[in-house]
């Protein structure tokens, strides 16, 4: 009777201790699934800790809605009557790619001396007013063209047109305010769409284009991520699978090695994506889509705001390849650029591109190379800080001072530093710092089309 005591310890220990075992099991298993459901991309991990200004909240997107349609090609308004003055025709014609038709027939009790066009676009700030040629007289008929080779507007264009008249006793009268949409006629277009993005394509499966808006969608979203950046009205992806479509698309004068081009006055792109270039399609429509997202976050009502060059491009670049790495077609040239030391001074890539398509990718390589340098050096923070200085306006050395403590010859020298690369000789400046007005619009380069 006297072990009773200790055996019932004995049970309460060794109960104790399997309870504990338990828990531990448990916890253990709680912290697996966490970090399951918590799971990142590895550029992501990678990064330093962030401070909560780099924390954004997610933003829910709208309900996916998919759809086919046929491009409008004219558009009649009612007839119209006021002050003696009645519109019997007034007509547009979407002729895209060649030119926009605006018409309009009109009788007034008195000679009809002046008659002018208003076309407003929507994205412009101010409208466009057009005098077309015409022989007053009690009838009038006047026809005005918008040719795409004087002034080009891109596919998916919005906006509205009215007309002015005032006859020989004084009356004047408005037309009212029509709304018109420019879409790429004759072809029938599929569509995905959300409230940030639309995808546009024709002549392939929906596997292609869901595959495109997918890539599109997750973009934005580590986009939104790391800079809290989000887009404030939808963007407008349109994809040729045919390279002769592609290139009527475009503006005259158009690069011969374009693969996309971005618009972001209007927030659309056009692309040029085969279905049997799907992988290179789904880079490039990320990297234009950055541009428009950064473009809209940039751009403050007086304008659009100073910008690096090689930054713009960078940030477009990293988004098109995230979270994987550069195509050899651009990570070749850098690659052989940092062991030769031919790379570009960063400042030089503050600027314009090279036309020629090798010196090109080096410079996109490059600027790449060094946003991705900023955002593991410096943290997603710096970068939110960085988009939201170059929008007030600024010197981009004294931003580039006021956010990282280096000016752009000094991030240029720690980034070659990374690279086991000599600093650059840094000539001498002066301390008079520039001012700063709005001049560059973020980019309209094309994007270069993949290599056979």
């Amino acid at each position: 009777m006297k072990r009773l005591p200790v055996i019932l310890s004995i049970v309460l220990v060794v109960a104790c201790v399997a309870c504990l075992g338990l828990g531990a099991l448990f916890l253990f298993m709680q912290s697996q699934t966490v970090a399951q459901a918590t799971a990142v991309p590895t550029r992501l991990a990678t990064l330093p800790p962030q401070t909560p200004a780099a924390m954004c909240a997610p933003t829910p997107f709208s309900a996916t809605t998919q759809s086919t349609f046929t491009p409008e090609i004219t558009i009649t308004a009612p007839a119209f009557s006021d002050k003696g003055i009645r519109v019997a025709l007034n007509k547009y014609t979407n002729g895209f790619p060649k030119a926009l038709t605006f018409q309009i027939e009109a009788e007034g009790n008195n000679s009809i001396n002046e008659v002018a066009l208003i076309v407003m676009l929507d994205g412009q700030t101010s409208s466009s007013r057009q005098l077309p040629e015409f022989t007053p007289g009690n009838k009038i008929q006047a026809t005005y063209e918008w040719t795409m080779a004087r002034s080009y507007v891109p596919p998916g264009v919005t906006g509205q047109f009215w007309w002015t008249l005032a006859d020989s006793s004084g009356n004047q009268i408005q037309t009212p305010k029509q709304s018109f949409r420019m879409d790429d006629p004759g072809r029938t277009w599929q569509k995905l769409a959300n409230d940030k993005l639309a995808v546009y394509w024709y002549g392939a499966g929906d596997s292609f284009g869901k595959a495109l808006f997918d890539r599109g969608v997750e973009a934005m979203q580590f986009l939104l991520q790391d800079t809290c950046v989000v887009a404030d009205k939808q963007v407008q992806a349109f994809i040729y699978p045919n390279r002769t479509d592609f290139r009527n698309a475009l503006s005259v004068g158009a690069q011969e090695w374009t693969g996309g081009q971005a618009f972001p006055d209007y927030s659309i792109v056009l692309i040029n994506v085969a279905p049997q270039e799907l992988e290179w399609g789904k880079g490039a429509t990320t990297h234009e889509l950055t541009h428009q997202v950064i473009h809209q976050r940039i751009k403050s009502p007086l304008g659009d705001l100073s910008m690096p060059h090689w930054m713009d491009e960078g940030l477009a670049m990293y988004y098109e390849t995230y979270p994987g790495t550069l195509d050899s077609q651009f990570s070749a040239p850098l690659k052989r650029a940092i062991q030769n030391d031919t790379a570009v001074p960063l400042r030089t890539l503050s600027g314009n591109f090279p036309a020629d398509s090798a010196a090109a990718n080096l410079a996109y390589a490059q600027s790449y190379a060094v946003v991705d340098f900023i955002y593991r050096k410096y943290g997603r923070d710096k970068m939110v800080q960085l988009l939201q200085e170059f929008k007030t306006g600024g010197a981009y050395d004294d931003i580039f001072k006021k956010v990282l403590g280096v000016d752009t010859d000094g991030l240029d020298n720690a980034w070659r530093q990374e690279q086991g690369l000599k600093p650059r000789v840094i000539p001498t400046r002066s301390s008079a710092s520039p001012t700063p007005f709005p001049t560059f619009g973020l980019s309209t380069d094309a994007t270069p089309t993949p290599k056979k």
